[in-house]
């Protein structure tokens, strides 16, 4: 023992030992340098033959034994790794190495060797292990290079992303996976590796072994001697090509309409940014100029979206032909477009421009076997006269297409301050519309309606009033329009029947002639399809018979949807019900719907009847009205009568019937029972 203290060598991690190969466990000698690289003092703890399994790993234990009886039989030396539980609890990695000698006096072989700590180059090579699968495991490319740019490994990752082996590309440049124009960075990314920099997370291309360009996120570090020389590059590489592309078209989402690939309202706002700031510095202007499809709800509703979807790419297409490249075409919702239009000097090149949008979408489209017609309804404004920011000039825009549409549609308005006057009263209007029937201020007044043989009244026109709480008595041409928009018309029109119905029996009760009331329909109300019910109710509520009722219908009720709207009409007719044709003359006059469609009554509109005595044009107009009316048994009732001339002439070309101011404005119901009283007595 006293030898193998001398030889103790625990100072470098090594430490003698030696084995009698006896039963005694004192024959199993350890020096103090043993004890001293587990943390013990000698003398501490006993180790021996017994109890050196308490410190022993269990999976090396039946190694170290096995190593030791083929030392004793082979006489050559063995080592074997194994792990030792320290004091400190820890396990440290020992190489036993051991072997046989000449007992003494010949007798039984003896066993010496050494323990070497290596418990530090253990967990470098468990480290490198575990890096070495990481590399071979990982989904990305772990790609080594000298200075040169020759590649000097390549993992699988690397194989996976760029379709190359390892031993197609150890050895080569990696030069053959950069595009040419990228060959210029990576010469610069090779510059910042010489000066000890490390990149993280560089996005470039890289070309595949195929000729696919892909996106890759690169990090790229120099690789150091022993002495901290720069001799290489590390380079992980990660296919980011998906990423990307998600990245686009998210991103392309955000500034486009989904459907027409447009630009939409946000990209078309910073496409406006840009061009006010220009228009600025060259002293031009820009027109914002925001069209909305005419009668697009109905195509909708009738065809389906689908179809509906369809019109408005084709829409956008030919939109597109339209503006130029200097120009911005949007989508902003619905059948809602935009054009900004820059190198705006004049106000004609403005209205040039919008022509052709105009003449642009007059044709016709040919929809999976459908012929749609559409046409535009147009607001413009114009930068920096009607406004500085996009969401005024947007505003006003908005406001300039309703009066177009309120101008008869496939027309243009430019903004003028009135039509903000007059939408802040729409809107007041509008908000007031929504109770106005709950608190009941809508109330009827009636125009009588002689027959010009006899001098008779023969029935009223009942037209609405709205008692408006701050405004005063309103007359439809303030509100019918507005509620029309809002979907309220329906409820007022119901309202309307039944109270022209009751009305009308209050009448006949008091005495008075039986006459005809006649209401008018509005062409909101007959496309709800639940007229006919409507009517139906007004009636029985009422106890009014329907031959004393008249519906007024528009020329524009008769030409969309002919064969559901004829089909209606039967039926209106099959109650018993009159029909007549209000405004006739200013609409799409046609003898073959008026053949179809049964009606009982023309009525000619008063722009044609107030000026006959003095405009010939007018005069003939109505005498033609007059004699088709007649040629057909079609009953004739002028409006708009206002003097003794036009009634000469009325009467003089055998005019039915007549309504205007020269026999009595509209008035409440209590004046009319007044009115007919006076002319009877």
């Amino acid at each position: 023992m006293n030898m193998l203290c001398d030889i103790d060598l625990a100072s470098i991690g090594i430490a003698p030992w030696e084995w009698a190969n006896t039963d005694d466990p004192t024959s199993f000698l350890l020096s103090p340098g043993i004890y001293e690289l587990m943390g013990y003092r000698p003398g501490e703890i006993v180790i021996n033959i017994d109890t050196i399994t308490a410190i022993l790993s269990p999976d090396d234990q039946a190694r170290l034994i096995a190593a030791f009886h083929l030392a004793l039989r082979s006489g050559e030396e063995q080592s074997v790794e194994c792990r030792v539980r320290n004091k400190q609890r820890e396990d440290r990695w020992f190489l036993v190495r051991g072997r046989a000698t000449a007992g003494n006096n010949g007798g039984v072989p003896r066993m010496v060797g050494a323990v070497e700590d290596i418990t530090k180059r253990k967990h470098v090579e468990i480290a490198v292990s575990r890096l070495a699968a990481i590399v071979e495991c990982s989904d990305d490319a772990i790609v080594s290079k000298d200075l040169n740019g020759i590649i000097n490994s390549w993992n699988p990752g690397a194989e996976r992303i760029f379709g190359y082996s390892a031993d197609e590309m150890v050895g080569t440049s990696i030069m053959r996976l950069i595009p040419t124009d990228r060959q210029e960075e990576e010469n610069l990314i090779l510059g910042k590796i010489r000066r000890g920099e490390k990149l993280e997370h560089l996005e470039t291309q890289r070309r595949t072994k195929y000729g696919r360009l892909i996106d890759v996120s690169v990090t790229v570090s120099p690789i150091k001697d022993a002495a901290g020389v720069i001799i290489g590059v590390s380079k992980i590489a990660r296919d980011i090509t998906d990423r990307k592309a998600a990245e686009a078209q998210a991103k392309f989402l955000a500034y486009h309409d989904a459907l027409t690939g447009l630009p939409n309202r946000l990209l078309a706002k910073e496409h406006f940014v840009m061009a006010a700031s220009f228009a600025d510095r060259v002293n031009s202007k820009l027109a914002v100029i925001f069209l909305d499809l005419d009668n697009f709800k109905t195509i909708n509703d009738t065809l389906g979206h689908p179809i509906g979807d369809s019109l408005l790419n084709a829409v956008a297409k030919r939109l597109s032909v339209f503006v130029r490249d200097t120009d911005t075409l949007s989508r902003h919702s619905g059948d809602e477009f935009l054009v900004l239009l820059t190198g705006v000097h004049d106000p004609e090149s403005v209205t040039g421009a919008v022509e052709k949008l105009l003449q642009g979408l007059a044709a016709p489209f040919d929809i999976e076997g459908h012929h749609l017609s559409t046409s535009p309804s147009i607001g413009i404004v114009v930068y920096p006269d009607d406004g500085k920011d996009f969401d005024t000039l947007l505003k006003k825009a908005d406001t300039a297409m309703y009066q177009a549409k309120g101008a008869g549609r496939n027309t243009y308005r430019f903004y003028t301050e009135q039509m903000n006057v007059d939408a802040f009263e729409n809107l007041r209007i509008r908000n007031y519309l929504q109770q106005a029937l709950g608190r009941e201020e809508f109330i009827l007044h009636y125009q009588p309606q002689i027959d010009l043989t006899t001098g008779e009244v023969i029935g009223a026109e009942a037209l609405i009033r709205w008692n408006h709480p701050e405004l005063g008595l309103l007359p439809p041409g303030r509100f019918i329009q507005i509620a029309e928009e809002c979907g309220l018309i329906v409820q007022i029109g119901d309202w309307v029947l039944l109270e022209a119905c009751r009305q009308a029996v209050a009448w006949r009760e008091a005495g008075l002639p039986e006459m005809v009331i006649a209401v008018n329909i509005s062409a909101v109300q007959f496309r709800h399809r639940n007229l006919e019910n409507s009517v139906i109710q007004a009636l029985t509520d009422s106890g009014l018979h329907p031959a004393c009722l008249e519906l007024e219908l528009t020329e524009s009720i008769l030409i969309h949807d002919a064969e559901t709207v004829l089909a209606s009409l039967k039926r209106l007719k099959a109650l018993g019900v009159k029909l007549s044709i209000d405004d006739f003359g200013t609409g799409y006059s046609s003898l073959s719907y008026l053949k179809r469609f049964n009606v009982d009554k023309l009525k000619i509109d008063q722009s044609f009847v107030r000026d006959m005595a003095d405009d010939p044009n007018d005069a003939a107009i109505v005498r033609a009205i007059i004699q088709m009316a007649l040629s057909l048994n079609l009953k004739t009732i002028a409006e708009g009568v206002e003097d003794e001339r036009a009634l000469s002439l009325l009467r003089l070309q055998n005019c039915g019937e007549a309504q205007g101011y020269y026999f009595s404005r509209p008035i409440p119901s209590n004046e009319f029972i007044q009115y007919i009283m006076s002319r009877v007595g």
